[in-house]
């Protein structure tokens, strides 16, 4: 059972990163379309969406990183993800169909060719839905800088560019950001 579990937790972690050195998706996989009723869904722009540009930009300068800039693709795969986990109850890098970070940024860019990287964050109660965007945005950047694997991508020298979709419902907020190079 421990071993069991330690997989899962690998299989866990090694989902935030997805680039060269992994393994080509399923081939059924789409890369053509996104999830249409997410699609039509998807807030392009939003306040939070902003709001944690500007708190990863900010940490990632006190890290001596480079600043992201906005990417009009990252964020449209970004939007629809968070959208779709909203819409259809799930939470994770791929969707019900196994469509991934990369498979959604091909979808919006068929020839997008750069490394992607996706950080996830699901914020669940009244204490999160009573907090400003400027504080919310705070609390995703603090809770990705304690975790390994999500500070790696957030600091990561190579990402240049940058994408978050945001999804509320209830008292749930679905943040996705996506990273790329140039």
């Amino acid at each position: 059972m421990t071993v069991f579990m330690a997989a899962a937790l690998m299989a866990v972690l090694s989902g935030c990163a997805t680039g060269p050195e992994r393994a080509p998706p399923p081939v059924n996989v789409s890369t053509s379309s996104l999830p249409a009723a997410a699609s039509a869904a998807a807030e392009a722009d939003t306040p939070l969406g902003r709001a944690v540009m500007t708190a990863v930009n900010a940490w990632r300068k006190g890290k001596g990183a480079g600043a992201l800039s906005a990417d009009a693709t990252l964020q449209r795969a970004a939007a629809v993800h968070a959208a779709d986990m909203a819409l259809r109850g799930y939470f994770g890098h791929h969707n019900p169909e196994g469509q991934g970070p990369r498979e959604r940024v091909l979808a919006v860019d068929p020839a997008f060719s750069a490394s992607i990287s996706e950080n996830l964050q699901m914020l669940d109660g009244p204490s999160y839905a009573a907090m400003d965007d400027a504080a919310l945005a705070e609390v995703m950047v603090t809770k990705w800088a304690q975790s390994p694997s999500h500070r790696q991508i957030m600091q990561a020298d190579a990402a240049t560019r940058s994408g978050v979709g945001i999804a509320r419902t209830g008292m749930r907020v679905i943040a996705v950001q996506v990273f790329a190079g140039d």
